[in-house]
């Protein structure tokens, strides 16, 4: 099914790095994603704090390598430098995002890759302009696929996201040194980030 999160599932594959071991899916959702991954990763752990979208996740995107799990990323106990690759799709407005970036560098390997579909806040003349060009954009994709699939049963909470991007750089810069930022159609912006061999 289409979305403003699937329509960017295409551009984060091909941002995965070549061999992946663990991967961790932070807020997963309806597991679309997970899933894909998978097919890339040795073992893939979902994480989602609410239980009946985690549920329907399991079945509508079950793979024997994806762990689904009901936790809140920020208490969760996970293991530190394990992830070859750590992914949040729409998530991490829900959360405090200095405190996701920190907790993100624990858990990485050297080398690992952070990849970040996320929501920013229009503050500035191009945020309203890229907001104004998708509308239109939205409304054709809408079209288009409209007939393809049937719309889930259950969706995923959604929030207004609370930072502006200028915000999010902010962050990013003290504690993702190298990160790229990338912004959007769809309210959407990508931040990827590399873990350096050595920043351990």
């Amino acid at each position: 099914m289409w979305n403003h999160n699937t329509q960017f599932h295409p551009y984060l594959l091909r941002q995965l790095p070549s061999h992946i071991d663990r991967a961790l899916d932070v807020g997963c959702g309806l597991g679309e994603f997970a899933s894909k991954l998978a097919k890339r990763a040795v073992v893939v752990d979902a994480l989602d704090v609410d239980s009946t979208i985690l549920q329907k996740a399991s079945h509508l995107n079950a793979a024997p390598n994806v762990r689904y799990r009901q936790a809140d990323f920020l208490k969760a106990n996970l293991p530190e430098a394990s992830y070859d690759v750590i992914v949040a799709i729409a998530s991490l407005h829900h959360m405090d995002l200095e405190a996701v970036l920190e907790k993100v560098k624990s858990l990485i390997r050297p080398c690992g890759k952070l990849l970040i579909l996320g929501l920013y806040q229009e503050k500035t003349p191009l945020d309203y302009l890229y907001a104004t060009i998708s509308v239109p954009v939205n409304l054709i994709y809408l079209s288009w696929y409209r007939s393809a699939a049937a719309p889930p049963a259950i969706t995923a909470r959604t929030c207004p996201a609370q930072l502006s991007l200028a915000q999010i750089k902010v962050v990013a810069n003290t504690l993702l040194p190298g990160f790229s930022l990338r912004r959007h159609l769809f309210w959407r912006y990508s931040l990827i980030w590399s873990r350096p061999a050595c920043d351990l």
